[in-house]
């Protein structure tokens, strides 16, 4: 049978659990509605600037085809918005208005992007793949290059006529060179440090001192029938060829770089665009617009080898990873890349097309913030060009209506992101996914669409309290993930009580009850101690002399109680030995007389 004080000590154990669950529990609630104040920002596009556009490139060029696809533009009433963008987007980092031109420096872990129509150049990060800062230079920037050996950046302007010098190791201009009208594209010779500009409308190729940064020579074009449109061009450094495409000729023109004398012109496909140059098998690769083909053209004897499928709609952009031999394509009609195995001259393969951007406004219809654009707007004002980066195997692309560029794994061939893995608070627990732990704050590369199961490991006294940032499932652990975009992946730990902390507050809660019900339980019998004294006393005093008999039965009825109470563990022995002596003192002196007392 339970004694009255082993009830009460088990109620009180249970009421001081049940508040210690609730103290936990109110400071987790705490912690996380802290943490809901706290804001996981995604690689962020740089706002935009207030630009002007002009009425007309050139309004002179002969060649109708294009002169109508760049000379109807006028100013847009407010810059395009990454808000404004379809969330059907494909992965890709968000870097300014209308990114055209691109450029990778292996030296400096740094890719810069031309923004066409922000008048900006962005300077992206290639550990973190995020926006470090934004350079401001003249109207509409449109080809970048990099100079790697002195850390130079060139960019030309198209609606300024300038090209922009940049510091590559504080990013910041340097100079603004005059060249002619419309330059569109721009490539460098970084062993001789010659700086070669096509410009459009000038008809013209720019050639800039790289030490002086002053234009040394122009070498103008053939301006009979449609000929004199120079728009892509390359540098062949062991060779000293510039290579040039004509968009009006449907040629590519070959410069020999010591004399700057035009030595060859190789016919190709129709508008022929970028160039990418193979120079340690002295092959180039020429991208047709109007003809989806790319021309395979023999640098040493300046002969066309051959005209293969490009597997896209309008190819601009072309870049080649001369490790492994493969060519990629960015097709602006199809909104893909195309990848090329050239490893095998005469049998060239297709590997794969690869789902990227959008950079044109077909994609977008009339939902988006192109349509504040009024204009036609098409090649050459929208293009989408190729950067690759040997070192880190990654390839690099504009998507020029999406204001955002993509990266793709050279070794997968699929578009790529970055996650960054971050806990809450720093020291309560890391993440480990697919069995690898990730540090607060560190980042890694994955392919889009990859499955990751992410687990949050806490330290001793923390628990998950949810995740946020890139989780679908804010409690699941471990996590299920599906790689699709950019971002931070983070884990909200809360504290939680270690076995050790628990073990001790309730040794503490016991020590305190034990003293507590001690304490209760004394006062107890010091309460039945004194009633019964006052009854026994009562009773002997009020009865003794006129009821002697009913004296006694109620003192032996006392004395029943008393055992009782002594049965139930109410009294003590000593208690109870007194109480019940002094009734049967009573009881004796009233038969035998007051001289028993």
């Amino acid at each position: 049978m339970i004694s009255l004080s082993s009830f009460y000590f088990l109620i009180l154990f249970a009421v001081i659990n049940l508040a210690l669950y609730s103290f936990s529990t109110h400071i987790s609630s705490h912690y996380i509605s802290a943490q809901e104040n706290i804001t996981i920002n995604n690689n962020s596009g740089i706002s935009s600037n207030s630009i002007s556009v002009p009425g007309s490139i050139n309004n002179t060029l002969e060649n109708q085809e294009i002169n109508n696809s760049i000379s109807r533009m006028s100013s847009p009433s407010s810059s395009p918005s990454s808000a404004a963008l379809s969330s059907s987007l494909e992965s890709g980092i968000n870097v300014n208005t209308y990114p055209v031109g691109i450029t990778v420096n292996p030296s400096t872990k740094k890719v810069y992007v031309a923004n066409e129509f922000s008048n900006t150049v962005s300077v992206v990060d290639i550990p973190s793949l995020k926006v470090e800062k934004s350079i401001g230079v003249e109207n509409f920037p449109y080809a970048v290059d990099s100079n790697t050996l002195n850390n130079r950046v060139y960019v030309t302007n198209r609606g300024s006529n300038s090209v922009s010098v940049i510091d590559g190791s504080t990013d910041s201009i340097l100079y603004n060179i005059s060249v002619e009208q419309s330059p569109v594209g721009i490539a460098v010779n970084p062993t001789a440090n010659w700086i070669y500009v096509s410009n459009l409308d000038s008809r013209s190729i720019s050639v800039i001192d790289g030490i002086t940064n002053t234009v040394q020579d122009t070498i103008r074009l053939s301006r009979e029938g449609k000929a004199g449109l120079p728009y892509g061009i390359a540098v062949n450094p062991l060779t000293n060829r510039i290579y040039v495409t004509d968009l009006g000729s449907n040629s590519v023109h070959v410069i020999d770089g010591s004399s700057n004398k035009m030595v060859s012109n190789i016919q190709v496909g129709l508008k022929p665009v970028s160039i990418a140059v193979d120079v340690r098998s002295n092959t180039l690769y020429v991208a047709n617009h109007d003809s989806d083909n790319i021309s395979v053209i023999d640098g040493s004897t300046n002969q066309l080898i051959k005209n293969i499928p490009a597997a896209g709609d309008k190819p601009v952009g072309i870049s080649l990873n001369s490790i492994s031999n493969k060519l990629y394509v960015s097709n602006i009609g199809s909104e893909t890349v195309t990848v090329l195995d050239v490893s095998e001259s005469g049998n060239y393969k297709v590997l794969k097309n690869i789902t990227v951007n959008p950079s044109t406004r077909s994609v977008y219809g009339e939902k988006t913030s192109v349509r504040e654009m009024q204009a036609n707007l098409d090649f050459p004002l929208i293009a989408s060009f190729v950067a690759f980066d040997p070192t880190d195997n990654l390839a690099y692309l504009t998507n020029t209506a999406s204001n955002t560029i993509s990266v793709i794994d050279g070794e997968t061939d699929s578009v790529a992101v970055r996650i960054t893995f971050d806990a809450i608070p720093p020291e309560a627990g890391d993440i480990e996914c697919n069995g690898i732990k990730r540090l607060s704050g560190n980042s890694t590369l994955y392919n889009k669409g990859e499955l990751l199961q992410c687990a949050a490991i806490p330290e001793r006294g923390y628990i998950l309290g949810s995740w946020s940032g890139l989780a679908n499932d804010l409690s699941s652990n471990p996590l299920t993930l599906e790689t699709s975009e950019f971002g931070t992946l983070t884990a909200n730990f809360k504290p939680a009580l270690s076995p050790e902390a628990y073990v001790f507050m309730i040794g503490g809660v016991v020590g305190a009850s034990s003293v507590f019900l001690g304490w209760y339980y004394k006062y107890g019998q010091r309460r039945y101690i004194n009633r019964y004294m006052t009854r026994i006393q009562t009773t002997y005093d009020t009865l003794h002399e006129v009821e002697k008999e009913q004296c006694i039965i109620q003192l032996r009825s006392i004395k029943r109680e008393l055992l009782y109470l002594f049965k139930k563990g109410s009294l003590s022995d000593s208690h109870y030995n007194i109480l019940d002596k002094r009734a049967s003192d009573y009881i004796e002196s009233i038969r035998h007389g007051e001289e028993y007392l």
